[in-house]
């Protein structure tokens, strides 16, 4: 599967570090100068949920007496970040699976009242990670993920878009005819000509 990455590192006392993990394995980890493009082929994938996590880890905040936001006037001047462009597996834009969700990890002297959760669409001002998971077959589960809506039973079967993409009902009544058909089959395969 092919990874492809676009990025813009925001320099404050050093640059900031990318770290790119798939299924709890380190596929990347580089200092981000500016905008910069990465590509990879993955090839550690699973059958089900395989898990991608994008972060920075090198912000400093307050460690020896270093702090990677300079401010002047309650106004940020300078600020280390990434801001995440595009992210696409195998030419599948795939930043609006982060649900705008980055989880913050904790460092230095960051307050213990700071939430572990914030709303980002695609910049990390914190060390922390944006995530999102994935099924094999790639493309089935993307668009699973990407259209799929909750079904809501409060609508008329005919008028319900939520339905869309929603097939447990017809694959259950699929299967359970494929096991009559088998069960028919091991009945009479003896009687046949």
């Amino acid at each position: 599967m092919k990874l492809d990455i676009k990025i813009i590192g925001t320099f404050c006392n050093t640059w900031p570090n990318l770290i790119v993990e798939l299924n709890d394995e380190k596929i990347h980890d580089h200092t981000i100068e500016g905008e910069q493009s990465i590509s990879m082929e993955v090839n550690n994938l699973i059958e089900k949920n395989n898990k991608i996590f994008i972060g920075m880890n090198n912000k400093s905040f307050g460690r020896n007496r270093i702090w990677d936001t300079e401010t002047h006037n309650n106004v940020i001047k300078n600020d280390k970040t990434i801001q995440v462009l595009s992210i696409k597996l195998n030419g599948v834009e795939c930043k609006d699976l982060f649900d705008n969700k980055f989880y913050v990890k904790r460092s230095d002297k960051q307050p213990t009242y700071f939430p572990d959760v914030v709303e980002s669409v695609d910049t990390m001002n914190y060390n922390g990670y944006f995530a999102f998971s994935f099924d094999l077959p790639l493309y089935n589960s993307l668009i699973s993920k990407k259209f799929k809506k909750e079904a809501d039973s409060n609508v008329s079967y005919f008028s319900n878009y939520t339905k869309v993409f929603h097939y447990d009902g017809e694959k259950k009544i699929i299967n359970k005819i494929k096991k009559h058909l088998r069960d028919i089959d091991e009945k009479f395969s003896n009687k046949r000509p």
